[in-house]
């Protein structure tokens, strides 16, 4: 049988495991037969950081079994109620050996112009909406630039007849929209470096491109989505975002929705609201606030580090919300970002704003949010066979890790309060085309 050991040592050994700093907590498995040292172990942290030891017990220590020890949280299971599945929360994981080999490098490709990068707007088709900069017109001169995705998941050319081939088997076009979301202009500028008032501008992108293609009947729902890092699954550098409207509901959103909605029913009150009531009272996963946002990590965390920025305000539709609300988002998303870009050594990670399906936007049973899924770790077979999540880190112990990174909000706070220019509602300098 194995514990669950509390190690916070800061020599350094060949025996160790990666910590950020040595206030952070690192579980170490010992056994009851006595062993003088554990087994080697990793942790989630940052790459560049010390080493932290593993603990060393005594001869002594090993041989006294009732002797009083301190250990971490066993696995466990948390309810998630948004989606009515069960989380496993299993620390001891995170010790699991690894012998993979090493990835052979990628050979060196010659270099290719990036699509999205000034000058090349020849290489991406004909842009849909753009955001011109100051100055004189010039096709490069742009700050926010929407495009067509060349290798559209769905098209607005298809149809949205369903053929049934057999009773078993049924299909229909692949219809809906694909479209791509330049960021910014800079090839480098990661979106939490960028200027809060470059962050406003591309979430005020995202909401007109939403509102814009929810007027085609066929689309039933519009997923805001951004893929950072090669483990997130983009695959091309320069910063963006994407948009898909599809015409049928998805099946988790579909999920969210429906048990909101019953909850709703059942009990008069938004399933979203009273979580956020619950989660604010409690106070162990607030991660950072402001007068119109809230940013936690949620008390069944499906991956380690997940963080939801949730309005205090309830608001069903992401497409809805007022423009003058989209700057203290941006705020607040380059605060978090920068946490976790800093804390965690830039990693990889998925964006996602969950919104309400066509026909709901003013209904109260739901609330949208944005969600920010850190690609830590890998699922594997039983995660993909069970559909069930195992997160290696509670909640509780990232948010305490990640609010020691106090100088980056710091940094990020000052860097908001300079003087920008405002963003109008219809997007400064904006042509859709």
């Amino acid at each position: 049988m194995a514990l669950i050991r509390q190690a916070k040592c800061a020599k350094v050994c060949k025996a160790c495991v990666l910590a950020h700093r040595r206030s952070l907590p690192v579980s170490i498995v010992s056994f009851e037969k006595p062993k003088l040292w554990q087994p080697r172990a990793e942790i989630i942290g940052r790459k560049s950081e010390r080493r932290v030891s593993c603990y060393r017990e005594s001869a002594r220590e090993a041989a006294t079994p009732n002797r009083k020890r301190k250990y971490a949280v066993m696995s466990h299971l948390r309810f998630d109620v948004t989606t009515t599945d069960w989380v496993i929360f299993s620390p001891s994981r995170a010790l699991r050996p690894h012998h993979v080999p090493p990835v052979a490098p990628v050979p060196a490709t010659p270099h290719a112009p990036c699509p999205f990068c000034p000058g090349n707007e020849a290489f991406t088709p004909p842009e849909i909406y753009v955001v011109r900069g100051p100055g004189a017109y010039s096709p490069s001169n742009w700050r926010v630039r929407v495009v067509p995705n060349k290798f559209p998941a769905l098209r607005i050319e298809e149809d949205t007849r369903r053929i049934e081939e057999r009773p078993a088997f049924s299909y229909m076009g692949g219809c809906g929209a694909h479209e791509v979301i330049v960021e910014s202009p800079d090839h480098k500028t990661f979106l939490g470096q960028q200027p809060v008032d470059q962050i406003e501008l591309v979430l005020r992108t995202l909401q007109l491109r939403h509102q814009d293609l929810m007027c085609d009947r066929r689309f039933q729902a519009v997923i805001a989505f951004k893929n950072y890092g090669s483990t997130a699954g983009t695959s091309l550098e320069h910063p963006h975002w994407q948009l898909i409207a599809t015409p049928v509901v998805p099946r988790l959103l579909r999920q969210k929705l429906v048990v909101a909605e019953e909850y709703f029913d059942r009990t008069g009150e938004c399933l979203y609201c009273v979580d956020l009531r619950e989660e604010l009272a409690d106070g162990r996963r607030i991660l950072a606030k402001n007068e119109q946002y809230v940013a936690l990590l949620p008390y069944a965390s499906h991956v380690p580090f997940e963080t939801w920025i949730v309005p205090l305000v309830r608001q069903a539709s992401f497409a809805t919300v007022d423009a003058a609300l989209l700057r203290p988002l941006a705020e607040i998303l380059q605060v978090i970002l920068l946490k976790l870009h800093t804390a965690l050594d830039n990693p990889s990670f998925n964006l996602t704003i969950d919104s309400v399906s066509r026909g709901d936007e003013s209904k109260e049973y739901f609330m949208w949010h944005l969600r920010i899924l850190p690609r830590l770790t890998t699922p594997a077979g039983f995660e993909l066979g069970s559909g069930m999540s195992i997160n290696t880190v509670l909640p509780e112990e990232a948010k305490n890790f990640l609010s020691e990174v106090a100088t980056v909000q710091n940094h990020a706070l000052a860097h908001s309060s300079e003087p920008a220019a405002a963003v109008p509602s219809g997007a400064p300098e904006a042509v859709a085309r």
